[in-house]
């Protein structure tokens, strides 16, 4: 079978040539399927939340530097340990300096990884919708976020890199200030 063969297989099984469209139109139906099913999806952060947290795996003030409204596409809404830290990210990746905020978050069954780049990365794979993919299937196992071991996840190599834990919310319910 030479190899036009075998992606005309793999569309039919996918499919794709019913549909119309390519690989990239398919992630974009299966991403929009997950979007509609999503139970965090008309849930906002509110800033005067007084939730108790107190059945959270994580009892300590996080950070962030940015905002907290659209959550869905970095496949959830990320914090690390200490201030420093999200503004060191905000510099070099964002290009932007933003003031760290502190955090509590609720995360009662979080997913835990290892690492940044040896566990996380893994799953997220190299799609487009891949860290968004990955959080509706966590979501859909009853995970409530995620918690991502100490290492090196912003490595520039320079003043910038950030070594630290890091900590994703999918419900923007389940962050209030600290």
């Amino acid at each position: 079978m030479n190899l036009q063969e075998q992606i005309y297989r793999i569309q039919e099984m996918m499919n794709i040539n019913e549909l119309g469209g390519d690989l990239s139109s398919f992630d974009e139906r299966r991403i929009n399927r997950y979007r509609e099913s999503d139970p965090y999806k008309d849930k906002k952060y509110n800033p005067e939340s007084t939730q108790d947290f107190s059945n959270s795996k994580v009892n300590k003030v996080v950070w962030r530097a940015g905002g907290l409204d659209n959550f869905k596409d970095g496949g959830g809404l990320w914090f690390a340990e200490n201030k420093e830290d999200v503004e060191k990210f905000a510099l070099s990746v964002r290009k932007e300096k933003r003031e760290g905020k502190p955090y509590y978050i609720n995360l009662e069954n979080p997913y835990y990884y290892r690492s940044f780049w040896d566990g996380y990365i893994n799953d997220v794979g190299y799609s487009k919708y891949g860290r968004e993919k990955l959080m509706f299937e966590l979501i859909s196992d009853g995970h409530d976020g995620i918690i991502i071991g100490r290492d090196t996840w912003n490595d520039t190599g320079d003043e910038n890199s950030v070594t630290s834990e890091q900590y994703v919310v999918f419900n923007p319910e389940n962050v209030k200030p600290a």
